[in-house]
């Protein structure tokens, strides 16, 4: 009996059980200040990149030059008052994630990146 509930709180406590859990990395990006169209428009955001594991976190910091130009090309010169629309920002995020991994397609380095994520998004 004593060996059954050994075996069973062995078992609750997930001694046995082996589930591989999924690791996720984030990787914050510098902020970025960008002009939107018309005089004295700005967009300032941070953004961090959620990434499958800490090894794609090291290839893909090589190509962090890369990304920020991506995000620049992708968020500047866009009317501001599109920006006030939250579905507007939310295909603005879904361009970005695009625009990063096209170009890091172009490096063969685009295994590991799950998502974009702004985490400050201020415009002026």
């Amino acid at each position: 009996m004593r060996i059954l509930i050994a075996l069973l709180c062995l078992l609750l406590s997930g001694g046995w059980v082996h589930a591989e859990e999924d690791t996720v990395e984030y990787l914050p990006l510098e902020s970025l200040v960008v002009n939107l169209e018309g005089r004295r428009h700005y967009l300032r955001t941070d953004a961090q990149l959620l990434l499958e594991s800490a090894e794609n976190a090291d290839k893909i910091k090589a190509h962090l030059p890369a990304i920020r130009h991506a995000l620049i090309m992708t968020l500047s010169n866009r009317p501001s008052d599109q920006l006030a629309v939250p579905e507007e920002r939310e295909k603005l995020r879904l361009a970005a994630l695009q625009a990063i991994r096209t170009m890091l397609d172009k490096y063969s380095a685009d295994r590991g990146l799950k998502d974009l994520f702004f985490t400050e998004f201020l415009v002026q």
